[in-house]
Formats: C-alpha cells, sequence, structure tokens
C-alpha cells in the first residue's frame, strides 16, 4: 500500500467515527424523559427514525393535554433527562421548571448544550 492509501483509510476510518458520534442531538433522550415523566407518551426506538405518540410530541407543550406533565413534575423530567444524557447535566440544571415550555424548545437547548459539551453535531 502506498503512504496516500494508508492516509485516505486513515481518514475515512476518522470520518466515520465521527459520523457515529454525531448521530446524538438528544432528541431522543428528551422524549424518553417525557414518556419516563408521564404515562401519556410513548416512544419507539426500534424505527429509524424513532417515534413519538403524540406523533407531534416535540410541538407540544408540556402541560399540553396529551403530554400533562404540570410544573411539579419538571423537576422529575430534568432529573431523567440528567440520567441520559449526563455529560450536560449543568445546562440542564438551568432549564426552568416551568412546563409551559414548548418541547422543541427543550430539544433545541439540549442540542446546543450537546454541542458545546463536545457530544453531538
Amino acid at each position: 500500500m502506498t503512504p496516500k492509501t494508508d492516509a485516505s483509510r486513515t481518514l475515512n476510518a476518522l470520518t466515520a467515527a465521527k459520523r457515529m458520534a454525531v448521530v446524538n442531538d438528544g432528541r431522543v433522550e428528551v422524549a424518553l424523559a417525557v414518556a419516563g415523566t408521564t404515562d401519556l407518551v410513548k416512544v419507539d426506538t426500534t424505527t429509524n427514525p424513532f417515534t413519538t405518540r403524540p406523533a407531534d410530541l416535540f410541538d407540544r407543550k408540556f402541560n399540553d393535554q396529551q403530554v400533562a406533565i404540570n410544573d411539579d413534575e419538571m423537576p422529575v423530567f430534568k432529573a431523567t433527562l440528567t440520567l441520559l444524557l449526563p455529560e450536560i447535566k449543568d445546562d440542564i440544571a438551568q432549564i426552568p421548571e416551568n412546563s409551559n415550555l414548548v418541547i422543541e424548545d427543550v430539544a433545541e437547548f439540549v442540542r446546543l448544550s450537546l454541542l458545546g459539551a463536545g457530544g453531538g453535531q
């Protein structure tokens, strides 16, 4: 093998490893944390991409009738999310315990936190 071929193989392996690391944007963890806080939400991680019930989970607020997480349950959501994403525990602690938040907004905050922690792209 030539040095050029070896270099290309090495770069391809490095790129593949980075692609694997990029998969985690935190959305599935947010969905799982919501589902772990309320019996009304279901997450199917056997599908690609994962699916939720309700299907429009990320468009809803935590206190939506089909989610039914109140202010008093937000600490449970945050604790579950922290277990799933301990690398951003300090950021998760800053999420307001207000069930009027839109779940997508929290997911975006988590995504950006993971970017800052080097856990996703």
